[in-house]
């Protein structure tokens, strides 16, 4: 198969051969520019020679006798020769030389047909066919003493001579020519360097079958990409996107913003642009949609995000599995360590022979057990909610912090599935939070986290308070903002937002204050009516 020419070679070509016609139509123009500017030039000088030569004293005084002296004679041919003129003549009114430079043709008729308007008193610049060849002629009237014309000057270039002229002048266009033709050569490598730079070295088919293999990609996955710029100007999506985002198939993406899209989230996925934020969740197009945000590089620059989603439904029986192993992975992992230690602790007091404290260690460890067991058997009868309530409070044993559920608690058994999920993901981000405040706090209070559960007719209600440094005023209009974080790390700063989010969801509410432990205080209030449909929300 023959090898199809590179984008350089191409424009190299292109640009080369541009540059050939280009300069063979200056060159033309510039030719015929030049030999109509050297013929008006040698017409305007004739014409000027032939009025200097019709005033003299002499030229007029010979028409008038009817002939030409040697004296006469002599002087015009001078200022032929000073000139440079091929001829000047001298006719009477019936066209009759009485001065030529050639003396053989003195006396003979004028040719060329050009002379009658000269006598009848104009002057003007002709072309014509004469005794000497093709020329280029200037001619003026005699006028006597009286203003009566009395015969003609004729002076006059030949063709030949006028074509001598121009030819000189042509190797100063070839040159310029050539310049002009090296220049455009030189300016098509350069333009093809650039361009193989910029392209990466790829070329035209490379370059359009990458084009159409990440179209192909992109509209395979089953997750839904965005790209934008900076300033939240769609720049591409894959079709899933469309599906997702309901979007006509003939709408073009670059005449959209984000705003017209995701209008209520818009401002929060173009703030903090060089943060990551992964698996986060949008009420948005009457659907729940898991989200990521990443920003888009080029060239280890930031050139916009990126943004892929799924509907929350289609992930939900895998990150509820995913959920449930974590949790119990966490509080085997607690478990194993505090147990760990724990023997240590009872082997050593065995060596010590301390029995009776031994005794004492193990019925401490067996009631307070058996307290929160009872407490949540007796008064939890919602088993997901029960299960995380006992992961939370490994967790925070681990980290030295006394969880309590107090003894008023209630709750029955929650019949919603989506309001239950809801009501999990809401209660571990508070109880993080409580737990990670009270493990960072700095103050010298007891570390306590304190949870209370109950219903009434009309809600849920249950209360999240801890002994960490509570909430500043100045933290209370930017809590549920969803790049607020008093924690550092890329992650945080969405759980706020998406308990915001899943309570707006579930026509619940939040309240927070401080706490008689010392901290904050949260408390909040689901209603207990069905959770309704997605898309009436």
């Amino acid at each position: 198969m023959r090898r199809p020419k590179r984008l350089e070679t191409w424009l190299i070509s292109g640009v080369t051969c541009l540059s050939l016609l280009l300069c063979a139509l200056f060159g033309g123009i510039s030719y015929q520019i030049l030999s109509r500017s050297i013929t008006e030039q040698s017409g305007a000088k004739a014409l000027g020679l032939a009025h200097a030569v019709a005033t003299r004293t002499d030229v007029i005084t010979a028409l008038q006798t009817g002939h030409s002296s040697p004296q006469l004679l002599a002087a015009i041919e001078g200022i032929r020769l000073a000139s440079k003129a091929d001829f000047i003549v001298v006719g009477d009114t019936h066209k009759y030389r009485i001065v030529h430079p050639d003396s053989d043709k003195i006396g003979k008729k004028m040719e060329g047909g050009d002379s009658q308007a000269a006598l009848e008193g104009e002057s003007y610049i002709s072309e014509a066919q004469g005794s000497l060849g093709r020329s280029i002629r200037g001619k003026v009237p005699v006028l006597d003493e009286q203003g009566q014309i009395i015969g003609l000057v004729s002076v006059g270039f030949l063709s030949q001579s006028v074509g001598a002229l121009i030819d000189k002048r042509i190797p100063e266009i070839i040159m310029t020519v050539l310049g002009v033709l090296l220049m455009g050569v030189l300016v098509a490598f350069w333009m093809g360097r650039q361009v193989r730079e910029m392209l990466f070295g790829l070329q035209p088919a490379e370059i359009g079958r990458l084009f159409v293999e990440q179209d192909a990609i992109l509209n395979t996955v089953r997750m839904g990409v965005v790209a934008l710029d900076a300033d939240g100007r769609i720049r591409k999506l894959n079709q899933r996107a469309r599906e997702i985002l309901a979007l006509s198939p003939t709408c073009q993406p670059n005449t959209l913003m984000l705003s017209d899209l995701l209008p209520q989230h818009a401002d929060f996925l173009l703030t903090n642009q060089n943060k990551t934020i992964r698996g986060f969740e949008l009420f948005a197009n009457d659907q729940w949609l898991v989200m990521s945000r990443v920003p888009f590089q080029v060239r280890d620059q930031n050139d916009g995000l990126l943004l892929t989603m799924r509907p929350a439904d289609e992930i939900e029986r895998l990150s509820q599995q995913l959920a449930k192993v974590q949790e119990f992975a966490e509080m085997l992992r607690v478990q194993t360590h505090d147990y760990s230690n724990k023997l240590h602790t009872l082997g050593a007091l065995l060596q010590l022979k301390a029995y009776d404290k031994a005794v004492e260690f193990i019925g401490q460890e067996s009631q307070g057990w058996q307290a929160q067991i009872h407490l949540l058997l007796s008064q939890i009868h919602e088993p997901t909610i029960a299960g995380l309530l006992l992961g939370k409070y490994h967790k925070a044993k681990e980290l030295n912090i006394e969880f309590q559920i107090s003894p008023d608690s209630q709750l029955s058994d929650v019949q919603d599935a989506i309001m239950l999920e809801r009501m999990v993901s809401i209660m571990g981000n508070l109880i993080d939070n409580a737990i990670e405040a009270v493990h960072r706090a700095n103050n010298h209070k007891p570390r306590r986290v304190v949870v209370t559960l109950d219903e009434t007719a009309s809600n849920l209600i249950f209360d999240v308070e801890d002994s960490g440094d509570g909430i500043s005023k100045t933290e209370y209009s930017t809590i549920f903002d969803p790049d607020y974080s008093s924690k550092q790390g890329a992650q945080h700063g969405v759980g706020m937002y998406i308990v915001n989010t899943y309570l707006c969801a579930c026509h619940g509410s939040l309240e927070f204050a401080d706490s008689d432990l010392g901290g904050a205080r949260f408390s909040v209030y689901i209603p207990t009516k069905p959770l309704p449909e997605v898309g009436t929300v």
